[in-house]
């Protein structure tokens, strides 16, 4: 059963969309679906305002079109010390979200951490179909391993996550990354990962809930790829990796009601069959999405805190650090 503060806050988004007249999804272009997923945002906050030391919006301007990143520093900024840093990409389906989406997420992370937190805005699909939005994310990776002193981090101490999406993305720049003999991207937080484009798990069948269908995620599917044989890329589909040996650390987490629980669990499966010391946290009575919750729902609040202690640990197991937490609510 879904938690019942998860269900009431879910009700309480479908009713204001059925206010909207939110139309059936396969009637929606990704213009107007941005609009809906706006107009939801508010029912999202609730988030204590989290002191940290500085928050940059920069962009990224290589060879290519410009890319803007946001970058948080910890309140409790060490002197003269380079920082943990921690990649992060928004969710979204690659087709919705921007840095505003995830900056509460980001805030909290590099407050409870005290590590710095780098959020990349990689262009969204159907405008910028795969690969465009993996190619942005391994830019970036590359763009802040260059400077990383200057950016305050330490260049050996950096992981990459996200959520959904995002998560994908950082799965995928993990591999890349790994198959281009650079062992920049230490180890992975991938939070609710989409895995694999295929949609006849049980957890697609059974799991799916007005946040997250299968319809829903068909139709993302279809706006990042530009065929779909390209599903069957494994940067697409970190699941059909052939070989996962010398993959970074990971630490996978999956929801009990999410159509992603399947492909989340097999790959954390399949990265603990190559040996990559791999945590699995799986949030039964969660769904989709929880961690944006964390600001209404206590349950999601102790949830995402405890994922974002686990990935301190590990990364105190990785770098040999001792990192004094920040007690939140």
């Amino acid at each position: 059963m879904i938690e019942s503060d998860v269900l009431h806050l879910l009700n309480q988004i479908y009713t204001h969309m059925d206010q909207l007249s939110h139309p059936p999804l396969s009637d929606l272009s990704p213009t107007q679906s941005r609009y809906y997923f706006q107009e939801g945002r508010p029912f999202f906050g609730g988030w204590e305002q989290v002191d940290v030391n500085q928050v940059d919006d920069r962009v990224i301007r290589l060879d290519k079109p410009a890319l803007p990143v946001r970058i948080y520093r910890p309140a409790q900024l060490p002197k003269d010390q380079p920082l943990p840093a921690l990649i992060y990409l928004h969710g979204g389906g690659w087709v919705l979200g921007d840095l505003d989406s995830c900056d509460s997420i980001c805030s909290f992370i590099a407050n409870r951490t005290q590590s710095v937190v780098v959020s990349v805005d990689y262009r969204l699909a159907p405008e910028h179909k795969f690969p465009i939005p993996l190619v942005d994310t391994t830019d970036a990776v590359h763009w802040i391993h260059d400077n990383a002193y200057r950016l305050g981090i330490h260049p050996d101490q950096i992981m990459i996550g996200g959520e959904s999406a995002g998560a994908n993305l950082a799965a995928a720049a993990a591999i890349w990354f790994r198959n281009s003999c650079s062992s920049i991207i230490k180890g992975q937080l991938l939070i609710t990962p989409v895995t694999h484009c295929s949609f006849d798990r049980p957890s697609y069948l059974q799991k799916g809930t007005m946040n997250l269908s299968r319809e829903r995620m068909m139709w993302f599917w279809d706006h990042y790829l530009q065929s779909a044989e390209q599903g069957e890329n494994y940067y697409a589909s970190p699941l059909l990796v052939p070989d996962a040996s010398n993959l970074p650390p990971a630490i996978v987490v999956t929801a009990g009601f999410d159509p992603l629980h399947d492909e989340g669990r097999e790959y954390g499966e399949l990265l603990q069959g190559y040996g990559v010391m791999t945590k699995h946290l799986h949030y039964p009575r969660m769904v989709h999405s929880f961690i944006h919750m964390a600001g209404q729902v206590s349950v999601a609040h102790k949830a995402f805190c405890e994922m974002v202690d686990v990935y301190q640990e590990i990364c105190e197991d990785i770098y040999n650090l001792h990192w004094t937490r920040v007690a939140t609510r």
